[in-house]
């Protein structure tokens, strides 16, 4: 699977304008199949960028989301599952609503993008601020 930085700002922002602090998969599948035009709810896609935002710490789970292991041939819903999006998460969303860090680190893995673009975020602000 190939790393998309759109789709992942999606996922981010969905959960960031969430009421809620939490909410379940469900809903943030749908929102994003919706907004995305596609035919499934939990495609390859989805999931893989759930985990990859999982694994690097943008988004917790509150429970369990997904089943996984040898019994399982593919992540499979777990029921009541929801998810929060993280402080680090909030912070990365950030860098990536500006066009120039979004596009400076939209190619590196995520978990390079995310300490690249916080880096990029807070040095951009400190100039701004004059405090850097």
């Amino acid at each position: 699977m190939k790393q998309d930085m759109e789709y992942i700002k999606l996922i981010l922002q969905i959960l960031a304008d969430n009421e809620s602090y939490f909410m379940m998969l469900e809903t943030l599948a749908k929102q994003v199949q919706e907004k995305t035009n596609s035919e499934q709810r939990f495609n390859d896609k989805f999931i893989g960028h759930f985990f990859l935002a999982k694994d690097t710490n943008l988004v917790a789970e509150l429970g369990v989301c997904f089943f996984t292991g040898q019994q399982y041939s593919r992540p499979m819903l777990a029921n009541g599952a929801k998810l929060r999006i993280t402080a680090q998460g909030l912070e990365f969303l950030e860098a990536l609503k500006n066009d120039t860090i979004f596009h400076k680190v939209k190619d590196f893995s995520l978990g390079v993008a995310t300490d690249v673009g916080k880096n990029l975020l807070t040095s951009l602000l400190s100039n701004t601020l004059g405090i850097g």
